[in-house]
């Protein structure tokens, strides 16, 4: 059984890595700041709140040059900045999380769906509250009614 180590606001450094169609190797490391804890499925919500590193390794692990970076990838990693996501309390031993490829390009929800549930819940909330009040029916006016 695993433990937070880390409280709801504080911040440790998450490690992402991605192995590219090419065989690269991507690695983003982020800011993660704990919005909340879920104690039952051992795991954090946080909020990507910056990249503070990143690199890209060739298929033997040795560095590529900046200039050489898969910038289409790279981008995808700059949208990730700010999303919310739920990860396991292991995240914060420093390793990396490795993910399909798919989480990345958006192919797979994993960093979008936290978002999506809460857009959800937002455009319930808005219709509900435009039903108008009022004209609801008590039980003792539908017995009225009869």
């Amino acid at each position: 059984m695993s433990t937070a180590n880390y409280n709801i606001g504080e911040t440790f450094a998450a490690q992402f890595a991605w192995r590219l169609p090419d065989g690269d190797y991507l690695r983003a490391v982020f800011e993660a700041e704990i919005l909340d804890l879920v104690p039952p499925a051992e795991k954090y919500v946080v909020r990507l709140n910056k990249l503070i590193a990143g690199r890209q390794e060739d298929e033997n692990g040795r560095l590529r040059p900046t200039e050489t970076f898969t910038k289409e990838y790279w981008a995808l990693v700059g949208k990730l900045i700010g999303r919310k996501i739920t990860v396991a309390y292991e995240i914060d031993d420093g390793r990396a999380l490795h993910m399909r490829l798919e989480t990345l390009t958006g192919e797979h929800n994993y960093f979008y769906r936290y978002s999506m549930a809460e857009d959800t819940a937002k455009k319930i909330r808005e219709k509900w509250e435009q039903i108008p009040k009022g004209n609801e029916l008590s039980p003792q006016s539908e017995e009225e009614e009869k």
